[in-house]
């Protein structure tokens, strides 16, 4: 079931999954909300296969992208954003046994993991688990850092319309080592693409991403409501 569409009465919530993206700029070829849409459609999926047990809630969209500065980007502080969350967390545990952060954007990863220890330290039996979508490819945080072949293709399998892959044809891909940490995106490659190595865009690879995401997102929701039903 989704949040946003029962009513009080009807809302029956063991799991709950809650995707986290970002609006921020993927290059010149992929939209502002590429995390958000990947984040999302495996989420929607896994709802899908298991309505009764799943309760799907609204995407969080504005989120932690300081290291876009010097691009287009809507976000909020690191200290805001593990506050907001903390709170949507621990009010969202009094719908649902247990939440999953379905993560599209790698620049949340630190304040999720806070959040998470903040709120499960002190819950008592309701639990908050964590859920990387790119984790679940080898080529995500290994070749496609930002932008590049691993995000292109799963947008261009959910909606092919907005990848623009002209705008690849004069791109230098080479980047300055120490993005994300030392470095902004902009500082590391000027068209804000972080890929090694030339970025292919395959939809049949952005297929197979997606489904392996959803099943192995499908798997940690299983054991959690195995681990519930004990």
């Amino acid at each position: 079931m989704k949040l946003t569409e029962v009513t009080k009465d009807d809302l029956n919530c063991l799991v709950g999954l809650l995707p986290v993206g970002s609006v921020e700029q993927h290059g010149p070829h992929l939209p502002m909300g590429t995390d958000s849409l990947i984040a999302e459609e495996v989420a929607r999926r896994v709802e899908g296969e298991l309505r009764d047990e799943v309760t799907l809630f609204p995407t969080i969209y504005y989120t932690c992208s300081m290291e876009h500065e010097g691009f287009p980007y809507v976000g909020v502080s690191y200290t805001t954003f593990l506050n907001y969350l903390t709170e949507v967390l621990e009010s969202g545990l009094r719908l649902c046994k247990a939440i999953v952060l379905v993560l599209g954007h790698g620049g949340v990863i630190s304040v999720a993991d806070l959040a998470r220890r903040q709120v499960n330290f002190r819950s008592g039996d309701r639990k908050v688990y964590v859920f990387f979508v790119t984790a679940s490819h080898p080529k995500g945080g290994s070749e496609d850092l930002h932008a590049g072949s691993l995000e292109s293709s799963a947008i261009k399998a959910i909606r092919p319309e907005l990848v623009k892959e002209d705008r690849l044809e004069n791109v230098n891909f080479d980047f300055r080592e120490g993005v994300f940490e030392v470095y902004t995106v902009k500082e590391s490659n000027p068209y804000g693409i972080i890929n090694r190595g030339e970025v292919r865009v395959d939809v049949r690879l952005g297929a197979e991403f997606l489904n392996r995401a959803t099943r192995d997102l499908k798997e940690l929701v299983m054991r959690i409501i195995e681990g519930l039903r004990k």
